[in-house]
């Protein structure tokens, strides 16, 4: 009996020798190489993708963070600027109100250094240079000392500042709706609440100190023609579009002011025209925080 097995082994690759299971042929071989060098060159295609994506995700916030602080110190040079070179003190120093300030504002002997009562602005000078400008506000011991614009429209202030650049800070500046003069029964004037503590975010310690209102019960607007004493006497959370956005209020809506309060006013309901200082807050969408006080005039 013959036990040998008849093999064709021109059938069998490599010149008739059996290839075991696990091997392939070197025309197998030459197939595979081709794709595996094309899901090579497609894994170094994506991850040159992905390293270009990240890399412009580094630059883009980099670039972002960057132009943020530019902004905020081109904003504090702007405010600077203008308390250096148009106004001055006025009168003795007053040292009754609590100062809002840090170690920046300490004199060679360690003690803080506070604001005059009052100032004097330069409003020949001032206007000559930003035609604008129609007024200054001013807090003693606050960072609220700002020049207050008007007449390019509320969208324009919210993002430039007073220099006329762009500027995510904005300016300080009057409703589009009423009067430069404050002449209107209710003059609105608008500040972005930063985060930097500039502008109007002074405002909100209004509502988040219950000691503010009996340090800083009042502050002062300064105009070419007439100073004002503005006498604080409500604050409170409020949706954008609140009845205190209109250019007049009747005694009834600042009853109802005066009753939700964050302070109690030490003036009383106003009855003469009225100032509403107005500024973003975040208990909810489009919240608004507002501090509304009567204008008194001054000599």
């Amino acid at each position: 009996m013959n036990n040998s097995r008849n093999d064709n082994y021109r059938d069998y690759p490599e010149g008739g020798k059996r290839v075991s299971g696990g091997q392939r042929s070197a025309g197998q071989r030459s197939e595979g190489q081709p794709r595996r060098r094309r899901r090579r060159k497609k894994s170094k295609a994506l991850y040159y993708v992905i390293l270009l994506v990240l890399v412009g995700i580094l630059v883009f916030s980099a670039v972002k963070i960057i132009s943020y602080f530019k902004e905020q110190a081109a904003a504090a040079d702007a405010q600077n600027g203008v308390i250096s070179d148009y106004t001055k003190p006025n009168g003795d120093q007053d040292n009754t109100n609590t100062p809002d300030s840090n170690d920046d504002d300490k004199n060679s002997d360690g003690q803080t250094k506070l604001d005059n009562e009052t100032i004097d602005v330069d409003f020949d000078k001032l206007c000559a240079d930003y035609p604008d400008v129609v007024g200054y506000i001013y807090a003693a011991n606050t960072k609220i000392q700002h020049a207050i614009q008007y007449g390019k429209g509320n969208e324009y202030y919210l993002s430039h500042d007073l220099y006329g650049n762009s500027n995510s800070n904005g300016s300080i500046f009057i409703e589009q709706v009423n009067s430069s003069s404050f002449s209107d029964n209710n003059t609105i004037i608008y500040g972005h609440n930063m985060k930097t503590g500039m502008m109007f975010a002074g405002l909100r310690n209004y509502h988040t100190d219950k000691g503010y209102y009996a340090a800083h019960p009042y502050m002062y607007i300064y105009t070419p023609t007439q100073n004002y004493k503005l006498q604080l006497f409500a604050g409170f959370v409020c949706e954008h579009d609140d009845e205190v956005y209109n250019t007049s209020l009747t005694q009834s809506q600042l009853e109802a002011m005066a009753a939700k309060s964050d302070f109690k006013s030490s003036y009383g309901i106003p009855t003469g025209k009225t100032v509403t200082l107005s500024t973003c807050s975040y208990e909810f969408s489009d919240a608004r925080y507002v501090v509304v006080g009567e204008l008194v005039p001054i000599d």
